[in-house]
């Protein structure tokens, strides 16, 4: 492939950059979809699929998952919150999962198909403000450089995004991690769930555990703080208190809710906009994403058709179409600030906040200027 211009360069291959690629070469235009990593590539996620952005979005895009994308069980039949020794709250809702590598190497292949050309194993290394666009510098896997033009970018590409430090040169992100343990441990707890541990009463530190398959995943920032602690938790349901993971990994995530929502992060500069986890559009407190990618990822490629239909500059529109991504957003956050002061009033009454708060994230949540906000 050695075309060198593009209507539309999207740089990340998840869900967000996914269906913009896709929305974009169905509107006709030449889009290229770049990738840092060979795909298909694992990313640190639960991988559930969860709410009406997520469900209906990917569905209306992509269409049904396949099942051999899912998880050999194919969904979780509802998400149990355990708080202190006592408290249980058990949130049924069917949520199909995926580990992320087939999820998101799936969206990308339907991207292709609808006539997104694809270019992974290339970094963006440096990116070039233009008259009529933007000069894009990709490193390739082979050390290679590359040089393409574009007259739009939907930068996609996750927590250290490079697109955002074109964006907001000056924008200082704090960052969070996440850590995930693999093993092969039989526990005698619902393995249709997902589990959800406060061991200190508090909304943190906490940890989840997770089935895939024959695998026992154990997921969280805090995990190698409270180690002890959560071992002697999960003993309680067989784990042995020696046993090693099959593996570790981890990633970080982007703190960035308090500067998207008071305005010292603009997510957009002329046609260069930002979605997803690039644009910090992570939910707050359970830290899943797919969801808002998918929202975020339609309205800029909408913007992108929008401003070339009316000759307009797409960051201004997609930044109105947002609007109502960060008055949700807003409104989980504050709700989240919450939980600290109402874990004073012990288990139960921290429980029952928690519950809600989830529940909030994976039902019907009301209309936010005409539109449906589920996550």
């Amino acid at each position: 492939m050695n075309k060198t211009a593009w209507d539309v360069i999207v740089v990340g291959s998840g869900p967000g950059g996914s269906v913009a690629a896709k929305i974009c070469a169905d509107a006709g235009l030449e889009t290229l979809l770049v990738e840092k990593k060979l795909l298909p590539r694992d990313k640190v996620c639960s991988g559930m699929v969860m709410g009406y952005w997520a469900k209906d979005l990917m569905k209306e895009n992509f269409g049904d998952i396949p099942k051999d994308v899912l998880i050999e069980q194919g969904q979780y039949n509802g998400i149990t919150l355990h708080v202190g020794a006592e408290a249980l709250v058990d949130i049924p809702a069917p949520i199909p999962v995926g580990w992320r590598k087939n999820l998101d190497y799936w969206m990308c292949k339907k991207a292709v198909e609808a006539g997104t050309q694809l270019k992974d194993g290339a970094r963006v290394y440096n990116i070039r403000q233009l008259d009529r666009g933007y000069e894009v510098a990709l490193k390739k896997e082979n050390k290679e450089t590359e040089i393409i033009n574009t007259r739009f970018l939907i930068g996609a590409d996750g927590a250290y995004s490079a697109v955002r430090k074109f964006v907001c040169p000056d924008l200082k992100v704090r960052y969070r991690p996440a850590y995930r343990e693999c093993y092969e441990e039989n526990l005698s707890i619902e393995k249709d769930r997902f589990h959800w541990f406060f061991p200190l009463i508090a909304s943190s530190p906490r940890f989840d555990i997770n089935y895939k398959e024959h695998f026992l995943l154990i997921e969280g920032g805090n995990i190698r703080q409270i180690n002890v602690t959560m071992r002697r938790i999960l003993g309680r349901y067989g784990f042995h208190p020696d046993v090693k993971p099959l593996w570790r990994d981890g990633c970080v995530i982007p703190v960035l809710h308090g500067d998207l929502l008071n305005g010292t992060f603009v997510p957009a500069k002329d046609n260069a906009m930002l979605v997803g986890d690039a644009a910090g559009m992570l939910f707050p407190f359970t830290h899943e994403g797919i969801g808002a990618a998918l929202k975020s990822g339609v309205l800029a490629a909408q913007a992108v058709t929008e401003a070339i239909a009316e000759n307009n500059t797409a960051g201004e529109l997609y930044m109105r179409k947002i609007q109502g991504i960060k008055v949700f957003l807003k409104e989980l956050w504050l709700l989240h600030q919450e939980m600290n002061d109402i874990a004073k009033n012990g288990a139960d009454a921290l429980a029952e906040a928690m519950g809600k708060f989830i529940e909030k994230t994976v039902q019907e949540t009301g209309l936010v200027n005409g539109d449906r906000f589920m996550y």
